[in-house]
């Protein structure tokens, strides 16, 4: 039985999370991280030492890091609709997802850390006012990808690609951003909500 350590309101749980109800991989959920037991505590430093969620242990083999989990769990249940076996169609899906890491959320952190979670020490404006002018270049970023790739973040097909970036798409349509017009965008949103999985584990797990 694979066992995920993390509480279920986590974007990158939640990413991990979407993926199992995806291909119906049957597991079992640990509340930790903020609100719930610390990612800190000494049983969970000893499977993950940064103290971060989403933790996975199967059998004797523990990962973290949101989504290499992803990856695992698509290449482990033969999904190469997902995980393309081509390399450089691979390559394009895996560069999605690091992209979404690596630049994306970094960004958008500030602001809901200020907006949904209160942080205060976050909420200078003239800091959240570019914060929001980052996200909004990225995301059209991203915009721009889906309007050549006509459906999806990778191409006409969901991929893993699609995990990260449609968890981070519902959180930038969640928070109080003055968006630019983004047509491909919103009809990518629309389109993952036709996806019950989706609206079961993204959508109603809050922004």
């Amino acid at each position: 039985m694979l066992t995920i350590y993390g509480r279920d309101n986590s974007s990158n749980v939640r990413k991990v999370l979407w993926a199992c109800a995806e291909m119906s991989i049957p597991h079992e959920r640990l509340d930790y991280g903020r609100g719930f037991k610390s990612g800190e505590s000494p049983e969970h430093l000893a499977l993950n030492p940064n103290g971060t969620v989403p933790t996975i242990v199967e059998g004797d083999f523990v990962l973290w890091e949101s989504n290499s989990i992803i990856r695992y769990l698509v290449r482990e249940n033969s999904r190469d609709d997902l995980l393309p076996r081509d390399t450089k169609q691979c390559a394009i899906v895996e560069q999605w997802m690091d992209w979404q890491i690596a630049a994306l959320a970094p960004q958008i952190f500030p602001i809901f850390t200020f907006q949904v979670v209160g942080n205060q020490a976050l909420g200078d404006p003239d800091m959240q006012a570019q914060q929001k002018k980052r996200v909004n270049r990225l995301m059209g970023i991203l915009n721009e990808q889906i309007g050549k790739s006509s459906a999806y973040v990778a191409g006409d097909g969901f991929t893993a690609a699609d995990f990260p970036a449609g968890m981070f798409t519902h959180r930038y349509f969640s928070l109080d951003i003055d968006r630019p017009q983004l047509t491909a965008l919103q009809e990518y949103y629309e389109r993952l909500q036709q996806r019950q999985t989706y609206r079961d584990v993204i959508v109603a797990g809050g922004p």
